[in-house]
């Protein structure tokens, strides 16, 4: 990685984190120089505006989708190792995707929404592909956000992996089912 990559990294990790404990307001030019330990003009030599920093959050997003679909398209147990990898994690694309929701929530921020839209897009190719059915993978994936929402929140209705692995085995009943003997 080149020392303008390595600047590029850690600016979009200043204001990733930024936007994840403070909100989206926190994120300014100025503020996210000083998280990144950069000057003002060098973030601005390496992303112009805000929203080429959630650009930049949204292409990392982008380039995470792109290697999953690569890595589940090809896997026989695709529903299962994605359902099981949907429970939150302190994973650094889980930052990244946390911080492209919160920031997807402002209007001016579209480059969240369309990244979050294409991340769907890439577990539902992959996913289609394992199963042959698209309205099942979004199903499936459907079912993921909602264990990767509960599992985030946390609590009473927090869902941990035995409660996944209850739920992909149910699934892979009612799979079994669809194809039938």
């Amino acid at each position: 990685m080149s020392k303008a990559d390595d600047t590029r990294d850690r600016i979009l990790d200043a204001f990733e984190q930024l936007v994840l404990e403070l909100g989206e307001r926190a994120g300014t030019i100025a503020a996210t120089a000083e998280a990144a330990g950069v000057s003002k003009g060098g973030l601005l030599y390496h992303f112009g505006s805000k929203a080429a920093l959630v650009e930049g959050l949204a292409e990392r997003l982008d380039r995470f989708g792109e290697a999953e679909q690569q890595r589940l398209s090809p896997m026989p147990d695709a529903v299962t190792v994605f359902l099981r990898e949907s429970v939150a994690a302190e994973h650094p694309i889980d930052r990244t995707l946390v911080a492209l929701l919160k920031l997807g929530q402002h209007d001016e921020h579209r480059a969240a929404r369309d990244a979050l839209t294409r991340l769907d897009e890439h577990y539902l190719a992959a996913l289609t592909e394992s199963l042959g059915d698209r309205d099942l993978a979004l199903l499936v994936v459907r079912l993921s956000d909602g264990i990767y929402l509960r599992s985030a929140i946390g609590g009473a209705g927090s869902l941990g992996p035995a409660d996944v692995d209850r739920v992909i085995e149910r699934l892979d009943r009612l799979l079994g089912e669809r194809s039938g003997p």
